[in-house]
């Protein structure tokens, strides 16, 4: 009983100044980083949708304009004394999709073990990469994420993600690892008919051209922004530069894109909030500062969905380019 007291009062001692190390840490790193990402006076009405202490990201607009999908990465870290009395950290990750009414707080995880979620064209479900099975796989559910049904039966490559469904609802294009790289592959709504369209990741349809794809891949070290006809093949380099340039959306009525680049300072990590026209010209910056930016999406009045790691955690937030 002493040896298991003495124990004990070791665990309870250590944890209490591991944590009041790990807090120490945590709110000096938080103190001196910005509460909010920078707007530019190109853009208007920047506000924080979520505010959940999961990493949030990748967020999708419903067709009607009234819900959001977001991937959530919850990370739990706790104390674990082992035998020798050396304490290790341990980290629970939960993995998940979390739907939301846009401007309300309340959130609603849907399916856990899942991501890149998407909206099937006239709103009545969605679709997403399972990360349960060993490989993960595209499914599809109800909006509430109810029934899951798996689409790829099983995995087409080492990691099926991001999937996108063409407007008429037959076809669903998505990115799998195949042969080491990421790849651009498409097959039909039943799973049938795999096949390989090129090298690239975070894909996205052209609203107003449903044979257009807007994609992120290399050139030569850094990550530019192409887009892609499906029917011919064609592809065409929007933007380039020594820096990257990436996550294209286009705008609901095609005319822009939205996208994050490190432009403004090659030499920094960080990337910031950009749109332009169709065609790749008139960049126009939204965002600035110490913060970081990615996954940029549109909602159908014009407004700009984005993640961003202002204070320490990433969030979604939205803004309105001044046109």
């Amino acid at each position: 009983m002493i040896y298991k007291s003495i124990a004990q009062s070791a665990y309870v001692i250590a944890t209490c100044l591991l944590t009041l190390s790990f807090s120490t840490i945590s709110y000096a790193q938080k103190s001196s980083f910005p509460s909010s990402p920078e707007a530019t006076g190109s853009a208007e009405g920047l506000t924080r949708e979520t505010s959940d202490p999961g990493q949030e990201d990748y967020p999708k607009v419903s067709p009607d304009g009234k819900w959001l999908l977001y991937n959530s990465l919850e990370t739990t870290s706790y104390l674990v004394l082992q035998p020798s009395w050396k304490l290790d950290v341990k980290t629970n990750r939960k993995l998940q999709i979390v739907k939301k009414q846009i401007g309300v707080p309340t959130t609603n995880p849907l399916v856990t073990h899942a991501a890149y979620p998407t909206w099937l064209p006239d709103g009545s479900g969605i679709i997403y990469s399972y990360v349960a099975p060993e490989k993960p796989v595209i499914v599809r559910s109800n909006t509430n994420g109810v029934g899951l049904n798996y689409i790829s039966q099983a995995a087409l490559g080492d990691d099926d993600a991001e999937p996108i469904i063409t407007k008429d609802g037959k076809t669903i294009i998505f990115t799998t690892i195949h042969s080491g790289e990421r790849k651009i592959c498409s097959m039909d709504i039943k799973g049938g008919n795999f096949s390989i369209i090129g090298t690239g990741s975070h894909i996205a349809f052209n609203p107003k051209n449903p044979d257009q794809i807007i994609y992120n891949a290399m050139s030569g070290k850094f990550i530019q922004i192409f887009t892609m006809n499906l029917k011919t093949g064609e592809r065409s380099q929007l933007t380039t530069g020594d820096y990257n340039n990436r996550d294209g959306a286009f705008s609901q009525d095609g005319k822009y894109i939205a996208f994050v680049s490190n432009r403004d300072a090659p030499k920094k990590p960080n990337h910031h909030l950009y749109i332009m026209n169709v065609d790749g010209s008139n960049m126009v910056q939204l965002s600035r500062g110490d913060t970081n930016e990615a996954n940029p999406c549109f909602g159908p009045d014009g407004t700009i969905f984005f993640s961003s790691n202002a204070d320490k955690n990433y969030n979604i937030w939205k803004v309105k380019p001044k046109f």
